[in-house]
């Protein structure tokens, strides 16, 4: 790759230049901005970034055009449909929507046009948000990365498997895209393209409608560019059509909450740190040391017996996962396999004989093993306020097909705690994300402190306050 195609735009953590549309709707609402201006100042972006960076499937800018016409109105009317009115958002190409093809970036699925929208993209839609377009995903979700670009360094991969997601909201071309997440793909490309992501708690999000393939881990997200969007995205859509059947939803009241400082937040290592750059390990020891100087106290698992014992169970949460997507994705993936078998690549073909082989009482074995993690981390609510460590084993790598590592995100995946990535860190001059995990059920308080992280970083601009 030739120099003159790399962006220009240095990477600013005081100042990435995200959108943000929380600060745009202040300006619908006052008559000082509209939906059809804010849309085409991402179309503008798009029509100059979407080349290089290749973070979009398929979008229809007419359509998208005539949806903000729509809202455009109703501002004028002085009577939006909610919060989400007017908001540009791609959605990952493992979601359905009525208008776009959903093909999972897989030639099994090339050419299939659902009939009607996910539950989320309904929720967005009848709020009025502008469905954009469908973003990049890997293949399934789970192998082979599609064409898109790090936006901050081309020759660097985007993470997976909301690779495209990532893409478009660090590029400004949306201020907002869902993801999914079964073992790090909201947070591991959230962190290498330097914005924020969030995976709630486990079904607080309905994520029917689209593919998973492990039902008791995938999980529904956002990724923005500021953490008030992904706030009141996320509680717009919870508050449209609320969870997983079966779960209670998502826990909050519609606006971000204040910003809270935490008392103690316990350190976590996981099988991550071993594999993490030397570099960025200095810049997250430091991150460390500047906390503890603001008051929080940091704390290392090896202080006490059970936090040992905690941050052992989360090391061995790689291989729980593992167990847990391969017994899950038994059906359909199998029956695909068998059906078309040459419609998917090695990295499919890989999982699909470990599916095949493993029985129902490897299964149980796994669950048991998560049970006994979900309890080790319920047992630590109320003596630490948080989790923390790096979102990911350093910057994103250069060249592709690598799509970046989860072994720091699994644990939270296995345990179906809500966790940020918090755009903090820099290294080799992009960006590094910190990890903030919670409490099941807790993502308010979580969001609250993520707040207050942001703030005390230097990263106020991704709060969206302005």
């Amino acid at each position: 790759m030739n120099d003159e195609n790399l962006p220009v735009k240095k990477y600013d953590i005081a100042d990435p230049g995200y959108r943000c549309f929380a600060m745009a709707r202040r300006g619908f609402l006052a008559r000082r901005d509209d939906p059809r201006k804010f849309l085409e100042r991402c179309i503008e972006t798009i029509a100059a970034r979407e080349p290089q960076v290749k973070a979009f499937v398929v979008h229809d800018i007419e359509r998208a055009r005539a949806a903000a016409d729509a809202s455009v109105k109703r501002y004028a009317e002085g009577r939006p449909l909610s919060p989400v009115d007017g908001l540009p958002v791609g959605i990952k190409d493992l979601f359905d929507t009525e208008e776009f093809p959903a093909e999972l970036n897989s030639e099994y699925f090339r050419g299939r046009r659902p009939d009607c929208d996910a539950a989320h993209v309904f929720a967005l839609r009848r709020g009025g948000a502008i469905i954009v377009g469908k973003t990049v995903t890997t293949e399934l979700g789970m192998a082979a990365p599609g064409p898109t670009l790090n936006p901050w360094d081309l020759r660097r991969t985007p993470g997976g498997s909301s690779s495209g997601s990532a893409a478009a909201v660090a590029a400004g071309m949306l201020p907002a895209a869902t993801g999914s997440q079964v073992r790090g793909s909201i947070v591991r490309p959230a962190s290498l393209c330097g914005i924020v992501g969030n995976k709630p708690t486990f079904g607080a999000l309905h994520s029917g409608g689209g593919f998973s393939g492990t039902d008791s881990v995938g999980q529904l997200g956002l990724l923005t560019g500021t953490l008030v969007d992904n706030w009141e995205i996320t509680h717009h859509i919870a508050n449209t059509v609320g969870g997983n059947p079966g779960c209670p939803g998502l826990y909050g009241g519609p606006a971000l909450p204040a910003a809270r400082k935490p008392a103690r937040l316990l350190r976590q290592y996981t099988t991550g740190w071993n594999m993490t750059d030397e570099a960025s390990k200095e810049t997250f020891e430091g991150y460390l040391r500047q906390l503890a100087d603001t008051g929080v106290e940091i704390i290392e698992p090896a202080s006490a017996p059970e936090l040992a014992r905690y941050e052992a169970l989360t090391v061995a949460a790689n291989a729980v996962l593992f167990d847990l997507m391969a017994w899950e994705g038994r059906w359909p993936l199998l029956y695909y396999g068998e059906r078309r078998p040459e419609a998917f690549g090695p990295n499919v073909r890989g999982p699909l004989a470990r599916i095949g082989s493993m029985t129902l009482a490897e299964y149980r074995i796994a669950l048991e093993r998560r049970a006994e993690l979900q309890a080790a981390h319920r047992a630590l609510d109320g003596r630490i306020d948080g989790f923390i460590t790096l979102a990911h084993i350093g910057p994103a790598q250069i060249g592709l097909p690598p799509l970046g590592t989860p072994w720091f995100n699994d644990a939270s995946s296995v345990i179906g705690a809500p966790v940020y990535n918090l755009p903090l860190l820099e290294s080799e001059g992009v960006p590094l994300g910190v990890q903030l995990m919670g409490f099941e059920h807790r993502d308010e308080d979580l969001a609250s402190i993520a707040r207050w992280m942001l703030a005390a970083g230097g990263a106020a601009a991704l709060i969206g306050e302005g």
